[in-house]
């Protein structure tokens, strides 16, 4: 048998032998709060945003998902969170095809030591960091380098 076959039926074992432990209920409790104060910070934001003069909205989309738009710039970002996965995925979107919107990207959560964590690659990042990271394109985007230099 070679390896590969030994890491598969190590997984089926561990599979079929899961059940739900008190640890694992605890994570999927953090998963889930850790998800809606997300949902709660990206509110309160685009509610600033709002205050300030922008033109932006944000909407439930379900239980774990949400949409965030800047009317002026009509670009959007699509958030979804996937917690049996422990991911959450956000996705740019724009109604103009003229317009550039940035690369989709997925946070991941993972267990941390009393809770979960949020990371973007192998950094951690808060949740105000989290959400600066998502919405900072789409609410204030910055001038392309090469433009922001000539002032134009």
């Amino acid at each position: 048998m070679g390896w590969i076959q030994e890491q598969f039926e190590k997984r089926s074992e561990r599979s079929t032998n899961a059940s739900p432990t008190p640890e694992n209920t605890a994570i999927e409790s953090h998963e889930h709060d850790l998800w809606n104060h997300l949902a709660a910070g990206f509110r309160h934001d685009v509610d600033e945003f709002q205050r300030l003069g922008g033109n932006g909205s944000f909407e439930n989309s379900g239980e774990l998902q949400c949409r965030i738009l800047n009317s002026t710039a009509d670009v959007a970002v699509h958030v979804a969170a996937d917690l049996s996965a422990r991911t959450i995925e956000y996705r740019y979107e724009s109604k103009q095809r003229k317009t550039a919107v940035p690369e989709n990207g997925i946070l991941t959560i993972r267990p941390s030591a009393a809770s979960v964590a949020l990371y973007s690659a192998d950094q951690q990042l808060n949740p105000e960091e989290a959400r600066r990271l998502i919405l900072e394109p789409l609410l204030v985007p910055s001038l392309p380098r090469d433009l922001a230099d000539t002032g134009a």
